[in-house]
């Protein structure tokens, strides 16, 4: 079993066809094509159902492209990992994060970082939280930053500064004017939530399931820019992490902390166990807070 063998199975797998996995190996179709013949029969085992151009991986694939996407991506990584520790920080930063956090949490530490690594390629994909941790889980990036329900075996998460939960409203809404707000005044009215699946939506359905109350949902949105303008206009409340305010215009909205009640919302970041960390990705985590990089 050579590692070329298992490069052209694992680009054939995460690339989709022989002819992009030839493209990035710098081969011709037919020597991928070979490549992946003889690890089967080495192997014993079928790769690929064929049907056409594109190659749609068996069960056995699935296992094998799990067992060696770490090594395949660390042989990758080889010369970048050679570089940070000869001190050259030069190279890609790959980083998800979900829409709140590049929105609003993640700008003024992305403008310092680029200001301090000039030869460091920043990339940031926004995605919704299950999709950051899928990434991180394959290696696709170096680190997500994401609220998280549970946390698979293979990934580390190291929980940021919470933020602050806040029950927004239009100005003139009644509960503006209200001194003290418990859980019956907000299900009162009709609620502006994040779809079914997301974190803070899972929070929201328990809290009010635990405490026997009924809510009518009217919008559900996948972020808060959204969840903002409509609760703005008055169409109903919302309860979003604090942090979704910044920048801190307020817009035409109300706020009160509502902590007591859901709790603050934790993000954390994401990490591939046995990732090799780069020095530049480790200042960037320290810019997320000092204790993520002692930890690493």
């Amino acid at each position: 079993m050579e590692i070329q063998q298992l490069r052209g199975f694992y680009y054939s797998a995460k690339l989709g066809s022989l002819t992009n996995a030839a493209d990035k190996m710098s081969l011709t179709q037919s020597a991928i094509s070979q490549q992946i013949k003889s690890l089967e029969m080495e192997l014993g085992i079928k790769l690929f159902n064929r049907y056409g151009p594109r190659k749609d991986i068996t069960p056995d694939g699935e296992i094998l492209l799990n067992l060696i996407t770490p090594l395949i991506q660390e042989i990758e990584m080889l010369k970048v990992t050679f570089e940070d520790l000869k001190g050259n920080q030069k190279g890609q930063l790959t980083i998800a994060a979900t829409t709140v956090l590049i929105m609003n949490y993640l700008p003024y530490i992305i403008q310092k970082y680029i200001k301090n690594h000039p030869n460091v390629r920043l990339i940031i994909l926004e995605h919704r939280w299950n999709e950051v941790v899928s990434l991180a889980e394959s290696g696709e990036v170096d680190f997500g930053i994401a609220p998280i329900q549970s946390i698979p075996s293979n990934l580390s998460y190291i929980e940021l500064e919470p933020f602050d939960r806040i029950l927004i409203t239009s100005l003139n809404h009644p509960l503006s004017r209200k001194k003290d707000i418990t859980l019956q005044d907000i299900a009162q009215y009709p609620i502006i939530t994040y779809e079914k699946g997301l974190v803070h939506r899972s929070d929201l359905d328990h809290i009010f399931k635990e405490a026997k109350l009924e809510i009518e949902i009217v919008m559900e949105a996948t972020n808060a820019e959204t969840i903002k303008r409509y609760v703005e206009i008055g169409i109903g409340v919302a309860v979003i992490p604090k942090i979704a305010l910044l920048p801190t215009k307020m817009l035409r909205l109300h706020a009160i902390s509502v902590n007591e009640f859901f709790g603050k919302s934790c993000y954390g970041v994401i990490i591939r166990k046995g990732k090799y960390m780069t020095s530049y990705a480790k200042d960037f985590l320290d810019l997320l807070s000092p204790k993520v990089k002692d930890i690493l």
